[in-house]
């Protein structure tokens, strides 16, 4: 399934080592989730697989210690930080932490649910389960819960459709994910609630499991454009005839 992810981060540090195709360099990042609480942050493991072979295309610009990037790539979410397999690196010039913007961790997920929306403190929720494999090292699954406003009709009336005729759907999810650390009970010191990724849900698209195109191969698809000139095509006369014309006077 995929699970891309795009944010801005600051490097805090990285190790390096030298394989026989890459190097290979383990980076600890960090990426602010508040403008004027600079403690609110998410610790980020990238991984940066630099080919050695100078001639093979590569999105990872060089970078140091301190440096402000853009950054893409695969991820998974761990307790309570994130891998990422880097797909591109690109730095940003004349900027540090301390004017580091603000724009979370921006992605796309596929997810699968069992589960149908419920409705909280006018929050319409529900829960995905995401599956992607980064490595042996890291963990291939995790969970989301979904998030959007019950009043935003648009996605109202895609997520209350979630598993109201089927018992599981599949859907693509796109907005920004944040962390929420465990609650404990003030009086007690008892865990109220765990700690949990929440993605704040900017748009979905339900994908269909029932296609089976190999069950109906004569089906076309419906496309204006391929329809339009299959109709112009069958409307045109024989090359080398010519249409036949009434004799009557």
């Amino acid at each position: 399934m995929p699970a891309k992810i795009f944010t801005i981060c600051y490097f805090h540090d990285f190790t390096e080592r030298l394989t026989q195709e890459f190097t290979v360099k383990e980076i600890t990042a960090v990426a602010r989730l508040d403008d004027n609480d600079p403690t609110k942050i998410v610790y980020l493991r990238v991984k940066a697989f630099i080919p050695v072979d100078q001639n093979i295309p590569c999105q990872i610009e060089d970078f140091s210690n301190g440096q402000v990037v853009f950054l893409k790539g695969k991820f998974v979410a761990c307790a309570s930080w994130y891998s990422v397999n880097a797909t591109s690196i690109k730095t940003i010039d004349n900027m540090g932490f301390d004017d580091m913007p603000t724009i979370g961790l921006n992605v796309m997920i596929l997810g699968l649910t069992t589960k149908t929306v419920r409705n909280v403190d006018s929050q319409s929720i529900i829960d995905f389960y995401v599956e992607k494999n980064l490595g042996d090292r890291e963990p291939g699954e995790f969970w989301v819960e979904v998030r959007h406003n019950a009043n935003l009709r648009y996605l109202a009336n895609k997520t209350n459709a979630i598993n109201q005729s089927m018992r599981s759907s599949t859907a693509l999810l796109v907005g920004t994910l944040t962390y929420q650390g465990l609650v404990l009970d003030e009086t007690t010191g008892d865990k109220t609630s765990p700690g949990k990724h929440i993605l704040t849900l900017d748009d979905i698209s339900l994908i269909s499991t029932n296609c089976n195109p190999a069950a109906n191969p004569q089906q076309s698809s419906n496309v204006p454009w391929l329809n339009s000139r299959t109709n112009t095509r069958t409307q045109r006369p024989a090359q080398g005839a010519s249409p036949r014309t009434s004799r009557r006077g």
